[in-house]
């Protein structure tokens, strides 16, 4: 009976570990990979990573949709599923929503605008004379063009804008996601110590393990509110604010913590160097 008990639990554990991974929709996580670009080394990609996002504001509108198509694909063929690229993504839509949401209120209250000032110039044009009012409605429809076409200008750099930050949001998702964390200390360690070996200065790596603390911070904190909030779910718990209220107090406390226990043991091992 205790045999088939434990049987049970290691099962019910099981089940639990495939229904909700450990790293299940936490951003900018490492995802287990045999592909070419899991085996590249991690340094390569990390100078990869600032070339390509400059060049994709350098470059035209067509040339950051093609690179995220690209890039979307490839995603797709090292088995990164929807959900974890929107997980990686998802700050960039909510932004691109609101900045959506706001540049169509100013297209519409333009639009509203200048046809009031149409109508005002074509009304006092007609007590003036006839051919006063034939101006002003040419006046007031000249209004509305420029100030339609000005707007839609700037609804699409406000798109191009977007897309060019979902491009580099990719790649730096697709660069976390192929590397673990002790990947990119390494890589960013060996790009400083080429430099450190360059300008002949001692063979250490202070600012890569500075760096690298920072970069494995982003998944680390996604990783504790992904933690958190399922237990809030298992306990009944449903999205809205209160979830909001009670969870975050809590994600401070475990992000300090986890803090706290970094810096002590970087302080041990740097008293042991």
């Amino acid at each position: 009976m205790k045999r088939r008990n434990d049987a049970k639990r290691s099962y019910s554990k099981f089940v639990l570990r495939k229904r909700h991974p450990a790293d299940s929709g936490s951003a900018f996580s490492y995802k287990i990979g045999n592909s070419p670009l899991h085996r590249c080394p991690a340094w390569i990609k990390i100078l990869v990573l600032p070339v390509v996002s400059v060049a994709v504001f350098e470059l035209p509108p067509v040339c950051a949709a093609a690179l995220l198509v690209f890039q979307t694909i490839l995603a797709f063929c090292l088995h990164f599923t929807l959900r974890e690229q929107l997980a990686d993504l998802r700050a960039v839509l909510y932004y691109a929503a609101m900045l959506l949401f706001v540049k169509g209120v100013a297209f519409v209250a333009g639009l509203w605008a200048s046809g009031n000032v149409g109508a005002e110039v074509s009304q006092i044009g007609v007590s003036v004379a006839a051919t006063n009012s034939s101006v002003g409605a040419v006046g007031g429809s000249a209004v509305e063009v420029v100030t339609a076409a000005a707007t839609n200008s700037s609804l699409l750099e406000t798109a191009f804008m977007l897309l060019r930050l979902l491009c580099v949001m990719q790649t730096a998702s697709i660069v976390f996601k192929t590397s673990t964390s002790l990947q990119l200390r390494e890589g960013l360690g060996a790009i400083e110590l080429a430099v450190r070996r360059v300008l002949h200065l001692r063979p250490v790596t202070p600012v890569a393990d500075v760096v690298s603390l920072f970069v494995n911070f982003i998944p680390q904190v996604s990783k504790n509110w992904q933690q958190v909030k399922r237990a809030w779910k298992a306990r009944g718990g449903k999205n809205s604010i209160r979830m909001y209220l009670v969870l975050l107090p809590v994600l401070f406390s475990v992000g300090m913590k986890q803090a706290y226990t970094t810096a002590r043991a970087v302080t041990v091992r740097n008293s042991r160097i």
